[in-house]
């Protein structure tokens, strides 16, 4: 029951972002707000739980594409680069705006991922840049700027002057990161 409450939570928040409430909830379930809340304390109670699950799963498909031996460092860097948690639409211009406003908690959470979430990306690079994939660049330098990056593409002002999803953005992020700017066809 938890797992179809944050099912329904997420398909509320696509459609008014975090201004559903518990009845919206219990009438899109088809139960009362008491079943609602046997599960979940409360409506931030929710919010935070799904962010939880967003953040571990970012962490869980960095591991999982790190220890796939088959791919490339270079497959890997853009893999983990690329990686959008697929259960909240964390490019919805609202929804971000909105995390950042009534539920600054679950945005510190998403802001320390950004910040301080870089330790497999370091990884990729480090043993990339040991096996003659990367040029020989100072890897702190280069995280730092990965991060820089990744800050301004999440952040809510960013978004309110942009029409791109989240994840277009991301695949532009990475295809400059891994590619450059340069056309090598001319």
């Amino acid at each position: 029951m938890k797992k179809q409450l944050q099912e329904t939570v997420l398909e509320l928040i696509v459609q008014k972002g975090l201004k559903f409430t518990i009845d919206d909830i219990a009438a899109k379930q088809g139960i009362s707000k008491r079943t609602v809340y046997e599960h979940f304390d409360s409506k931030q109670h929710l919010i935070e739980t799904i962010v939880d699950d967003a953040i571990e799963e970012v962490k869980q498909r960095e591991q999982e594409i790190f220890h796939k031996k088959e791919l490339s460092y270079k497959q890997k860097l853009t893999a983990v680069l690329s990686i959008v948690p697929s259960g909240l639409s964390f490019g919805d211009t609202v929804l971000l705006e909105q995390m950042k406003r009534f539920a600054p908690n679950e945005w510190i959470k998403i802001d320390e991922l950004i910040q301080n979430g870089w330790q497999t990306v370091q990884k990729v690079i480090e043993r990339g840049i040991k096996n003659g994939e990367f040029r020989p660049l100072h890897v702190p330098s280069v995280i730092q700027l990965l991060r820089g990056v990744s800050m301004a593409i999440f952040d809510p002002d960013y978004h309110t002057h942009n029409v791109n999803s989240l994840e277009k953005n991301v695949a532009t992020m990475v295809d400059v990161i891994m590619h450059g700017l340069i056309n090598e066809e001319e």
